[in-house]
Protein backbone atom coordinates (compact mmCIF):
# COMPACT_ATOMS: atom_id res chain seq x y z
CA UNK A 1 0.00 0.00 0.00
CA UNK A 2 1.47 3.35 -1.03
CA UNK A 3 1.93 5.65 2.00
CA UNK A 4 1.06 8.85 0.11
CA UNK A 5 -2.15 7.39 -1.33
CA UNK A 6 -3.00 5.82 2.03
CA UNK A 7 -2.71 9.22 3.74
CA UNK A 8 -4.77 10.96 1.05
CA UNK A 9 -7.50 8.30 1.21
CA UNK A 10 -7.59 8.50 4.99
CA UNK A 11 -8.01 12.28 4.83
CA UNK A 12 -10.76 11.96 2.21
CA UNK A 13 -12.70 9.43 4.30
CA UNK A 14 -12.28 11.50 7.47
CA UNK A 15 -13.85 14.50 5.72
CA UNK A 16 -16.60 12.33 4.19
CA UNK A 17 -17.71 11.08 7.62
CA UNK A 18 -17.08 14.35 9.44
CA UNK A 19 -20.69 14.63 10.67
CA UNK A 20 -21.37 10.91 11.07
CA UNK A 21 -20.28 10.24 14.65
CA UNK A 22 -18.27 7.24 15.84
CA UNK A 23 -20.70 4.35 16.28
CA UNK A 24 -19.70 0.76 15.48
CA UNK A 25 -21.69 1.02 12.23
CA UNK A 26 -19.89 4.19 11.18
CA UNK A 27 -16.48 2.70 12.02
CA UNK A 28 -17.13 -0.35 9.86
CA UNK A 29 -18.50 1.76 7.00
CA UNK A 30 -15.42 4.00 7.20
CA UNK A 31 -13.21 0.92 6.75
CA UNK A 32 -15.22 -0.11 3.69
CA UNK A 33 -15.06 3.45 2.34
CA UNK A 34 -11.29 3.63 2.85
CA UNK A 35 -10.73 0.49 0.75
CA UNK A 36 -12.96 1.88 -2.01
CA UNK A 37 -11.39 5.36 -2.00
CA UNK A 38 -7.85 3.96 -1.98
CA UNK A 39 -8.65 1.88 -5.08
CA UNK A 40 -10.21 4.91 -6.80
CA UNK A 41 -7.18 7.07 -6.06
CA UNK A 42 -4.98 4.42 -7.68
CA UNK A 43 -7.18 3.47 -10.65
CA UNK A 44 -9.36 6.51 -11.37
CA UNK A 45 -8.23 9.59 -9.40
CA UNK A 46 -10.12 12.00 -11.69
CA UNK A 47 -13.42 10.51 -10.47
CA UNK A 48 -12.76 12.06 -7.06
CA UNK A 49 -12.15 15.60 -8.30
CA UNK A 50 -14.85 18.13 -7.30
CA UNK A 51 -17.18 19.17 -10.08
CA UNK A 52 -16.91 22.72 -11.37
CA UNK A 53 -19.30 25.04 -13.20
CA UNK A 54 -18.71 28.07 -15.42
CA UNK A 55 -17.91 31.18 -13.39
CA UNK A 56 -20.55 33.22 -15.22
CA UNK A 57 -23.53 31.20 -13.92
CA UNK A 58 -25.83 33.69 -12.20
CA UNK A 59 -26.79 32.95 -8.58
CA UNK A 60 -30.38 31.90 -8.11
CA UNK A 61 -32.52 35.04 -8.10
CA UNK A 62 -35.65 33.51 -6.61
CA UNK A 63 -37.00 34.61 -3.26
CA UNK A 64 -37.09 32.08 -0.45
CA UNK A 65 -40.49 30.31 -0.77
CA UNK A 66 -42.83 29.82 2.16
CA UNK A 67 -42.62 26.06 1.80
CA UNK A 68 -43.02 23.20 -0.71
CA UNK A 69 -46.48 24.32 -1.84
CA UNK A 70 -45.28 27.88 -2.45
CA UNK A 71 -42.19 26.56 -4.27
CA UNK A 72 -44.39 24.62 -6.69
CA UNK A 73 -46.54 27.70 -7.36
CA UNK A 74 -43.61 29.50 -8.95
CA UNK A 75 -41.86 28.56 -12.17
CA UNK A 76 -41.76 24.95 -10.98
CA UNK A 77 -44.53 22.70 -12.21
CA UNK A 78 -45.60 19.64 -10.28
CA UNK A 79 -45.05 16.76 -12.70
CA UNK A 80 -48.13 14.92 -13.80
CA UNK A 81 -48.50 11.49 -12.29
CA UNK A 82 -47.74 9.05 -15.10
CA UNK A 83 -50.90 7.26 -16.21
CA UNK A 84 -49.49 3.78 -15.60
CA UNK A 85 -48.30 4.76 -12.14
CA UNK A 86 -51.69 6.25 -11.36
CA UNK A 87 -53.47 3.06 -12.40
CA UNK A 88 -51.04 0.92 -10.40
CA UNK A 89 -51.63 3.04 -7.31
CA UNK A 90 -55.40 2.70 -7.70
CA UNK A 91 -55.21 -1.07 -8.07
CA UNK A 92 -52.83 -1.52 -5.13
CA UNK A 93 -54.97 0.65 -2.86
CA UNK A 94 -58.27 -1.01 -3.83
CA UNK A 95 -59.09 -4.06 -1.68
CA UNK A 96 -61.42 -5.29 -4.44
CA UNK A 97 -58.62 -5.47 -7.02
CA UNK A 98 -57.56 -8.83 -8.38
CA UNK A 99 -54.28 -10.22 -9.58
CA UNK A 100 -55.62 -10.04 -13.13
CA UNK A 101 -56.18 -6.29 -12.77
CA UNK A 102 -52.48 -5.92 -11.99
CA UNK A 103 -51.43 -8.22 -14.84
CA UNK A 104 -53.55 -6.21 -17.30
CA UNK A 105 -51.79 -2.95 -16.37
CA UNK A 106 -48.31 -4.46 -16.63
CA UNK A 107 -49.06 -6.11 -19.99
CA UNK A 108 -50.26 -2.84 -21.54
CA UNK A 109 -46.82 -1.27 -21.13
CA UNK A 110 -44.19 -3.39 -22.95
CA UNK A 111 -41.21 -1.62 -21.35
CA UNK A 112 -42.71 -2.05 -17.88
CA UNK A 113 -43.51 -5.71 -18.55
CA UNK A 114 -39.94 -6.35 -19.72
CA UNK A 115 -38.43 -4.60 -16.70
CA UNK A 116 -40.70 -6.43 -14.25
CA UNK A 117 -39.78 -9.82 -15.76
CA UNK A 118 -36.06 -9.06 -15.74
CA UNK A 119 -36.19 -7.85 -12.15
CA UNK A 120 -38.27 -10.83 -11.05
CA UNK A 121 -35.62 -13.14 -12.53
CA UNK A 122 -32.62 -11.11 -11.30
CA UNK A 123 -32.26 -12.83 -7.94
CA UNK A 124 -33.72 -10.05 -5.84
CA UNK A 125 -36.56 -12.37 -4.78
CA UNK A 126 -34.49 -15.58 -4.85
CA UNK A 127 -37.07 -17.56 -6.81
CA UNK A 128 -35.48 -20.52 -8.59
CA UNK A 129 -38.31 -21.05 -11.08
CA UNK A 130 -38.04 -19.12 -14.36
CA UNK A 131 -40.63 -16.34 -14.64
CA UNK A 132 -41.61 -15.85 -18.28
CA UNK A 133 -44.86 -13.85 -18.21
CA UNK A 134 -46.35 -11.01 -16.12
CA UNK A 135 -49.15 -13.34 -14.99
CA UNK A 136 -46.57 -15.84 -13.71
CA UNK A 137 -44.67 -13.01 -11.98
CA UNK A 138 -47.81 -11.97 -10.12
CA UNK A 139 -48.67 -15.58 -9.29
CA UNK A 140 -45.23 -16.45 -7.92
CA UNK A 141 -44.34 -13.13 -6.29
CA UNK A 142 -47.81 -12.38 -5.01
CA UNK A 143 -50.03 -9.35 -5.58
CA UNK A 144 -48.22 -6.94 -3.24
CA UNK A 145 -44.69 -7.94 -4.24
CA UNK A 146 -45.37 -7.75 -7.97
CA UNK A 147 -47.35 -4.54 -7.56
CA UNK A 148 -44.64 -2.82 -5.52
CA UNK A 149 -42.03 -3.96 -8.03
CA UNK A 150 -44.07 -2.52 -10.91
CA UNK A 151 -44.74 0.72 -9.02
CA UNK A 152 -41.08 1.29 -8.25
CA UNK A 153 -40.05 0.44 -11.81
CA UNK A 154 -42.45 2.81 -13.52
CA UNK A 155 -41.66 5.57 -11.02
CA UNK A 156 -38.10 5.83 -12.34
CA UNK A 157 -39.47 6.75 -15.77
CA UNK A 158 -40.21 10.23 -14.38
CA UNK A 159 -36.51 11.00 -14.04
CA UNK A 160 -35.59 12.25 -17.50
CA UNK A 161 -32.17 13.36 -18.69
CA UNK A 162 -31.64 16.98 -19.70
CA UNK A 163 -28.84 18.24 -21.92
CA UNK A 164 -27.95 20.91 -19.37
CA UNK A 165 -28.29 19.60 -15.85
CA UNK A 166 -26.61 20.02 -12.51
CA UNK A 167 -27.76 16.69 -11.12
CA UNK A 168 -25.88 13.66 -12.45
CA UNK A 169 -28.86 11.47 -13.32
CA UNK A 170 -26.86 8.25 -13.49
CA UNK A 171 -25.62 8.80 -9.95
CA UNK A 172 -29.13 9.80 -8.87
CA UNK A 173 -30.60 6.57 -10.28
CA UNK A 174 -27.88 4.44 -8.75
CA UNK A 175 -28.28 6.13 -5.36
CA UNK A 176 -32.04 5.60 -5.47
CA UNK A 177 -31.64 1.94 -6.41
CA UNK A 178 -28.93 1.42 -3.79
CA UNK A 179 -31.12 2.98 -1.12
CA UNK A 180 -34.01 0.71 -2.17
CA UNK A 181 -31.87 -2.44 -2.08
CA UNK A 182 -30.27 -1.58 1.28
CA UNK A 183 -33.70 -0.75 2.73
CA UNK A 184 -35.10 -4.05 1.47
CA UNK A 185 -32.22 -6.13 2.85
CA UNK A 186 -32.32 -4.33 6.20
CA UNK A 187 -36.07 -4.94 6.47
CA UNK A 188 -35.58 -8.65 5.73
CA UNK A 189 -32.73 -9.02 8.23
CA UNK A 190 -34.69 -7.15 10.90
CA UNK A 191 -38.00 -8.91 10.15
CA UNK A 192 -39.84 -5.64 9.56
CA UNK A 193 -42.22 -7.04 6.92
CA UNK A 194 -43.13 -5.92 3.39
CA UNK A 195 -39.55 -5.59 2.04
CA UNK A 196 -40.96 -4.71 -1.39
CA UNK A 197 -42.49 -1.50 0.00
CA UNK A 198 -39.14 -0.56 1.52
CA UNK A 199 -37.55 -1.18 -1.88
CA UNK A 200 -40.12 1.09 -3.55
CA UNK A 201 -39.66 3.66 -0.77
CA UNK A 202 -35.93 3.74 -1.44
CA UNK A 203 -36.50 4.20 -5.16
CA UNK A 204 -38.79 7.18 -4.55
CA UNK A 205 -37.22 8.79 -1.47
CA UNK A 206 -35.37 11.55 -3.34
CA UNK A 207 -38.08 12.59 -5.80
CA UNK A 208 -38.08 16.03 -4.14
CA UNK A 209 -34.33 16.37 -4.73
CA UNK A 210 -34.80 15.62 -8.41
CA UNK A 211 -37.57 18.24 -8.60
CA UNK A 212 -35.46 20.94 -6.93
CA UNK A 213 -32.43 20.42 -9.17
CA UNK A 214 -34.46 20.13 -12.36
CA UNK A 215 -36.51 23.25 -11.56
CA UNK A 216 -33.83 25.88 -12.22
CA UNK A 217 -30.23 25.54 -13.40
CA UNK A 218 -29.00 28.52 -11.36
CA UNK A 219 -30.68 27.20 -8.23
CA UNK A 220 -29.04 23.82 -8.78
CA UNK A 221 -25.58 25.36 -9.19
CA UNK A 222 -26.09 27.57 -6.12
CA UNK A 223 -27.10 24.55 -4.03
CA UNK A 224 -24.24 22.46 -5.41
CA UNK A 225 -21.66 25.09 -4.55
CA UNK A 226 -22.97 25.70 -1.03
CA UNK A 227 -23.34 21.97 -0.29
CA UNK A 228 -19.74 21.46 -1.42
CA UNK A 229 -18.32 24.12 0.88
CA UNK A 230 -16.53 23.13 4.07
CA UNK A 231 -18.70 21.45 6.70
CA UNK A 232 -21.95 21.63 4.71
CA UNK A 233 -24.14 18.85 3.41
CA UNK A 234 -26.92 19.09 0.83
CA UNK A 235 -29.69 18.98 3.42
CA UNK A 236 -28.24 22.01 5.21
CA UNK A 237 -27.71 23.90 1.95
CA UNK A 238 -31.37 23.39 0.98
CA UNK A 239 -32.53 24.60 4.39
CA UNK A 240 -30.39 27.74 4.10
CA UNK A 241 -31.46 28.67 0.57
CA UNK A 242 -35.05 27.41 0.36
CA UNK A 243 -36.14 27.14 3.99
CA UNK A 244 -37.10 23.48 3.50
CA UNK A 245 -35.39 20.36 2.17
CA UNK A 246 -35.94 17.81 -0.57
CA UNK A 247 -37.58 15.37 1.87
CA UNK A 248 -40.24 17.96 2.72
CA UNK A 249 -40.90 18.52 -0.97
CA UNK A 250 -40.89 14.80 -1.82
CA UNK A 251 -43.40 13.99 0.89
CA UNK A 252 -45.64 16.84 -0.29
CA UNK A 253 -45.53 15.65 -3.92
CA UNK A 254 -46.32 12.03 -3.06
CA UNK A 255 -49.15 13.15 -0.80
CA UNK A 256 -50.61 15.22 -3.63
CA UNK A 257 -50.43 12.11 -5.79
CA UNK A 258 -52.24 10.11 -3.10
CA UNK A 259 -49.40 7.59 -2.98
CA UNK A 260 -49.35 4.77 -0.40
CA UNK A 261 -48.70 6.01 3.14
CA UNK A 262 -45.43 4.10 3.36
CA UNK A 263 -43.97 5.91 0.33
CA UNK A 264 -45.04 9.30 1.67
CA UNK A 265 -43.44 8.54 5.04
CA UNK A 266 -40.24 7.26 3.42
CA UNK A 267 -39.78 10.31 1.20
CA UNK A 268 -41.10 12.96 3.56
CA UNK A 269 -39.56 11.65 6.76
CA UNK A 270 -36.10 10.36 5.92
CA UNK A 271 -34.47 13.62 7.12
CA UNK A 272 -37.02 14.41 9.83
CA UNK A 273 -35.48 13.87 13.31
CA UNK A 274 -38.85 12.94 14.83
CA UNK A 275 -39.99 10.64 12.01
CA UNK A 276 -36.75 8.66 11.83
CA UNK A 277 -37.22 7.71 15.49
CA UNK A 278 -40.91 6.78 15.33
CA UNK A 279 -41.94 5.74 11.80
CA UNK A 280 -40.39 2.46 10.54
CA UNK A 281 -40.61 3.54 6.90
CA UNK A 282 -38.82 6.86 7.49
CA UNK A 283 -36.41 5.13 9.88
CA UNK A 284 -35.29 2.44 7.43
CA UNK A 285 -34.96 4.83 4.48
CA UNK A 286 -32.99 7.30 6.63
CA UNK A 287 -30.52 4.56 7.56
CA UNK A 288 -30.43 3.08 4.04
CA UNK A 289 -29.80 6.54 2.54
CA UNK A 290 -26.75 7.01 4.76
CA UNK A 291 -25.42 3.49 4.12
CA UNK A 292 -25.87 3.82 0.35
CA UNK A 293 -23.79 7.01 0.36
CA UNK A 294 -21.16 5.47 2.61
CA UNK A 295 -20.82 2.56 0.16
CA UNK A 296 -20.09 4.95 -2.70
CA UNK A 297 -23.59 5.23 -4.17
CA UNK A 298 -23.90 8.93 -3.48
CA UNK A 299 -24.70 12.01 -5.55
CA UNK A 300 -21.21 13.51 -5.10
CA UNK A 301 -22.68 16.93 -4.39
CA UNK A 302 -21.32 17.44 -0.89
CA UNK A 303 -17.93 16.45 0.52
CA UNK A 304 -19.70 15.07 3.62
CA UNK A 305 -22.52 12.53 3.80
CA UNK A 306 -24.32 13.94 6.82
CA UNK A 307 -25.21 11.96 9.91
CA UNK A 308 -27.13 8.86 10.88
CA UNK A 309 -29.52 8.92 13.82
CA UNK A 310 -28.16 6.37 16.33
CA UNK A 311 -31.63 5.80 17.82
CA UNK A 312 -32.99 4.86 14.36
CA UNK A 313 -30.22 2.32 13.80
CA UNK A 314 -30.67 0.87 17.27
CA UNK A 315 -34.45 0.50 16.82
CA UNK A 316 -34.03 -1.37 13.54
CA UNK A 317 -32.30 -4.03 15.59
CA UNK A 318 -29.51 -5.46 13.45
CA UNK A 319 -25.78 -5.18 14.10
CA UNK A 320 -23.06 -3.54 12.05
CA UNK A 321 -21.49 -6.98 11.54
CA UNK A 322 -24.77 -8.29 10.11
CA UNK A 323 -24.83 -5.41 7.65
CA UNK A 324 -21.24 -6.02 6.54
CA UNK A 325 -22.13 -9.66 5.83
CA UNK A 326 -24.95 -8.44 3.56
CA UNK A 327 -22.71 -6.14 1.50
CA UNK A 328 -21.68 -8.60 -1.27
CA UNK A 329 -25.33 -9.40 -1.99
CA UNK A 330 -26.32 -5.72 -1.77
CA UNK A 331 -23.64 -4.67 -4.26
CA UNK A 332 -24.56 -7.45 -6.69
CA UNK A 333 -28.26 -6.59 -6.58
CA UNK A 334 -27.58 -2.88 -7.08
CA UNK A 335 -25.51 -3.54 -10.19
CA UNK A 336 -28.03 -6.03 -11.59
CA UNK A 337 -31.04 -3.82 -10.99
CA UNK A 338 -29.34 -0.68 -12.30
CA UNK A 339 -28.49 -2.47 -15.51
CA UNK A 340 -32.04 -3.72 -15.91
CA UNK A 341 -33.77 -0.40 -15.21
CA UNK A 342 -31.30 1.63 -17.28
CA UNK A 343 -32.04 -0.33 -20.46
Amino acid sequence: MRPDIKEAASHYVHRLFLQAGNSSLVRLLKKEAFKRIYRQMINDPDSLLPRTFPSDVEPWSGEKPQGPEDFLKGTVTLPSLPHVQSRLREVLNDPESTAQDLVDIICKDPKLATSVLRLANSGIYEIEEKIETPSKAVALLGFQKAGSLALGTVSLSMFKRKNKAVLDLEKFWKHSIACGVVAQEISVAAGLGDPELFFAGGLMHDIGLHMIFESDYSLGVTLFRLAGSEGYNLYEAEQDILGFNHADLGGYILEKWKSPRQLIAAAGGHHNPHKVKTDPDAMVIHVADFIAQALGFGLDISSVIGSIDPAAWQKIGITADQLIELLPKIRRLIDDIFQILED
